[in-house]
């Protein structure tokens, strides 16, 4: 096994375990929907307990994670290393920290002698020491080391996870201030949520992809440079579409629909290319980037449309966003963590699998499932659906950490993504 599952190993294995205590909270929330949850708990506090610990706990940490064993691959002494390993820890800390309070107090603050103190906010802006010390450690590393090759992909999303820190500490500190409002305070979430998906997920996501498919700069039909360009400036515009429609004057409605846009015209021009270039023939490869195409059209759609039709459509947004933060990435996730852990293919199937229904049930909630056809069962299934991902990945890290004991001298070069073939 490499060094990237042997020696320091246990961060992949803390990210699965956030993944699955999101998704079971995401099962609770769903189950909230038919009634079998207590009065006691908020399902608007579980929405945001389960959304942030999958950004924190699972979109952000295991990227990074990955990134430094293509970027820096092993580990040393050397300062730069030790500070991308602790940042490791503090994302970690404050993301699993930051559940509770989510759970508990949502976004809402929290009297404490005389003031008001947003915790949940301060918790998760904490988070973004950790970002910054990645960040700090991968610039020393970039301009010390000899031959370094910086990637487009990697350094345009750490720069979009750079901007989108900018909005969730302001959350945090106009909270505490008192400044701007509720509006205002909502306005900066939504940037920080658009900057974070839109930009450092999708970026990244390319990039790992790009590698996983073996994909050279010759292989795109434009260059990375232009895609990530496109993403990067479209990215903080999109962030009207999570506000309200009464919010969203006729110059922001037409801002985030051009972000859009541009957006969708990078994913589909890198989906593109990959089909030309012949590389994704016959891979498992293919489930992420079909959903990356779903994603592509959607956004398109709703970029060219009556935004009433889609953007504020509550059941379309959810299935989008879970098509992009489900579907694309953990399906990517997993597929790389298969690069490096040899097990049976099969709980590769079900972890694909049960995606695929999860995102197929939410179909179900959303404007594209004839509204005849809408019954109470509806919500039955997608909650019952809602907790295959936990199950599926539950198995498949159990069968990763006794294939990590029993291949414990098998070594896989570090850095390298190959690509996955039947």
């Amino acid at each position: 096994m490499g060094s990237m599952f042997n020696k320091h190993s246990s961060i992949w294995q803390w990210a699965i375990f956030c993944f699955i205590l999101a998704g079971i909270t995401g099962f609770l929330y769903r189950l909230g929907f038919i009634g079998l949850l207590p009065d006691q708990l908020n399902l608007v506090n579980m929405r945001h307990a389960h959304s942030h610990l999958m950004f924190f706990g699972w979109a952000s940490l295991l990227p990074l994670y990955l990134i430094k064993h293509n970027i820096v691959p092993g580990y040393s002494s050397l300062f730069h290393d030790r500070m991308m390993r602790i940042s490791f820890w503090v994302i970690l800390i404050f993301g699993l920290v930051s559940f509770p309070a989510f759970l508990r107090w949502g976004y809402q603050p929290v009297q404490l002698g005389d003031s008001l103190i947003p915790i949940s906010a301060i918790f998760s802006g904490m988070v973004m020491i950790g970002w910054y010390l990645f960040m700090t450690g991968y610039l020393i590393y970039r301009y010390k080391a000899p031959d370094f090759k910086p990637s487009i992909w990697f350094e345009g999303a750490l720069t979009m996870l750079f901007i989108s820190s900018l909005g969730a500490w302001g959350i945090a500190f106009t909270g505490v201030i008192g400044f701007g409002g509720p509006l205002f305070g909502k306005a900066l979430t939504h940037f920080f949520l658009s900057t974070f998906t839109e930009g450092w997920v999708v970026i990244m996501l390319l990039g790992i992809l790009a590698r996983g498919l073996n994909m050279e700069e010759e292989d795109f039909v434009i260059s990375p440079t232009v895609m990530v360009g496109l993403i990067a400036f479209g990215a903080p515009l999109t962030f009207p579409y999570g506000l309200s429609e009464s919010l969203v004057s006729i110059p922001l409605s037409v801002s985030a629909r051009v972000g859009g846009f541009l957006i969708s015209q990078s994913i589909l021009l890198f989906v593109y290319s990959v089909i030309q270039s012949g590389k994704a023939s016959k891979t498992l490869w293919l489930w992420p980037l079909f959903y990356l195409l779903v994603k592509g059209i959607m956004q398109l759609t709703a970029s060219i449309t009556s935004p009433e039709i889609w953007v504020w459509a509550h059941g379309i947004r959810v299935l989008y966003l879970h098509v992009l933060l489900l579907g694309a990435l953990t399906t990517t996730m997993i597929l790389y963590l298969n690069e490096y852990v040899r097990i049976e293919r099969i709980y590769i199937h079900l972890v694909i699998g049960s995606v695929f229904l999860v995102i197929l049930s939410l179909v179900l909630l959303s404007r594209l499932w004839p509204a005849p056809l809408s019954c109470p069962w509806v919500y039955n299934v997608v909650a019952i659906v809602a907790i295959l991902p936990v199950v599926s990945i539950t198995a498949l890290w159990i069968k990763v950490l006794r294939t990590k004991e029993k291949h414990k001298d098998e070594v896989f070069p570090p850095g390298k993504v190959a690509g996955i073939s039947e």
